[in-house]
């Protein structure tokens, strides 16, 4: 098996150094890196992107250099060098990671591996030994998602910012996992990596604007199963950016108070809705029932339940088949679109830590002030919507935590959700010597 580390890269002159010292110092070495340089060539008839593009000509030097002296075996993309950059639509992170993909389908064999980095990333000695391990465990599997932990920067703004959007990005992922949904991992760009073979299946990476690494595994978790843990930790970027529409750095460009609209954390209940239409598909294969077809379309009115029956007589192809209607774009257009808009985000997460009988500790304050101190524990049905009317946020927004307590919540949503994918891991491992086993082929 030959790794293919795939790394985009525009403007990164500052961070990839970072990065590509933890690839030279990693304790398995078969692999071949590939970078993609890259801007659109219109940048260099632009003054204001001119800084831009003498920092890619730069960082295309230093990767060269770099891998020439610590022996990488380099595949480097130039897409920035007048002439050579993106022209017409083509551009952005989702076109950088296509194009370096697609350069290793057209060379590897299909028990190879792609895997997906940025370059602002940092990554453990062991990073590559073990996606090397697990796929070597796991031979249905078609991709993996490692775990990952941002790292904080800057003031204590941009802390609270990185913090919150993690705690939502957890949140979700525990949701799904709890309510046992084939689709529960976090699709991070910088923590993916996917079975060659796979890749072909799914035809490869779909370039967008935003949100590839979001489609790029739902794609691949319709062909096989997502390795959900190991024993590594990839440490993604915490710092502000503007060059994608969805992803971290825009979002915590937001700041907190301002993830609100944008990303707020889904209420359980939602989730417990989904989990019952889940439970209906098998009621409406073996009885019918109209009141299981009501669940089940109430979550996911796209479901074509009668035409799925029609072309999928056995049980577990049916399931697997309402899944694959019941996907991860199709919970969230569901959960954000039923969110009740006068849920904060401090009661979906009480609800949350509720449901998992887990301590509230961590959303203690004082509600003397609209600063936030450790105290007595939250009531979210007292202190809803208290304020003074002079425009201050919210007693109950999450966002007026302090930065330790929210790195408190961060650190017990980890754990938890870490928990949970080893359960999940452990399942998946009690069975990877029966190669015939449904899991491998249906989700269920």
């Amino acid at each position: 098996m030959h790794l293919f580390v795939t790394i985009p890269a525009i403007n990164e002159k500052e961070f990839i150094p970072g990065v590509l010292a933890d690839l030279a110092k990693q304790e398995y070495n078969n692999f071949t890196l590939l970078v993609c340089v890259n801007q659109p060539d219109a940048w260099w008839n632009d003054e204001s992107k001119l800084d831009v593009c003498n920092n890619n000509i730069a960082t295309l030097h230093y990767v060269k250099s770099f891998c020439e002296l610590h022996n990488i075996h380099l595949i480097l993309q130039d897409k920035c060098t007048r002439g050579n950059g993106w022209k017409g639509k083509e551009g952005g992170v989702g076109w950088a990671r296509k194009t370096l993909m697609d350069a290793v389908e057209a060379m590897a064999g299909d028990d190879d591996v792609i895997v997906s980095l940025d370059a602002d990333t940092r990554v453990e000695t062991n990073y590559l030994a073990e996606i090397a391990k697990q796929f070597n465990v796991f031979q249905k599997a078609s991709a993996m998602a490692l775990p990952y932990f941002h790292r904080l920067q800057g003031d204590d703004d941009h802390k609270k910012s990185m913090l919150r959007y993690e705690i939502y990005l957890r949140c979700y992922a525990i949701n799904l996992l709890r309510t046992g949904h084939p689709f529960a991992y976090t699709p991070i760009g910088s923590a993916m990596a996917a079975r060659v073979s796979a890749y072909r299946k799914i035809r490869g990476l779909t370039a967008t604007s935003s949100g590839e690494d979001f489609y790029f595994m739902m794609k691949l978790r319709k062909t096989g199963i997502i390795i959900p843990f190991c024993d590594t930790r990839v440490y993604p970027s915490s710092r502000k950016s503007h060059r994608v529409i969805f992803g971290t750095g825009p979002t915590v460009a937001l700041g907190a108070p301002g993830q609100v609209e944008r990303y707020p954390i889904y209420h359980p209940s939602l989730f417990n809705q989904i989990e019952d239409a889940c439970r209906a598909f098998g009621e409406i294969f073996i009885t019918a029932s109209p009141l299981a077809v009501d669940r089940a379309l109430k979550v996911f009115p796209d479901l074509e339940h009668e035409k799925l029956l029609k072309n999928h007589p056995q049980l577990i192809r049916f399931i697997h088949a309402c899944y694959m209607k019941a996907d991860a774009f199709a919970i969230y257009k569901y959960v954000r679109s039923n969110q009740p808009a006068d849920v904060s985000d401090m009661e979906s997460v009480s609800a949350l830590l509720k449901a998992l009988q887990l301590p509230l500790d961590c959303l203690s304050f004082n509600e003397v002030s609209d600063t936030v101190h450790i105290s007595t524990p939250l009531n979210v049905t007292e202190c809803r919507d208290q304020d003074d009317n002079s425009g201050h946020l919210h007693y109950n927004e999450l966002h007026n935590l302090s930065v330790e307590q929210l790195k408190s919540l961060r650190t017990l949503l980890m754990e938890t959700e870490e928990k949970m994918l080893k359960k999940k891991y452990n399942d998946y491992f009690a069975l990877h010597n029966d190669l015939k086993h449904p899991i491998w082929k249906f989700m269920s």
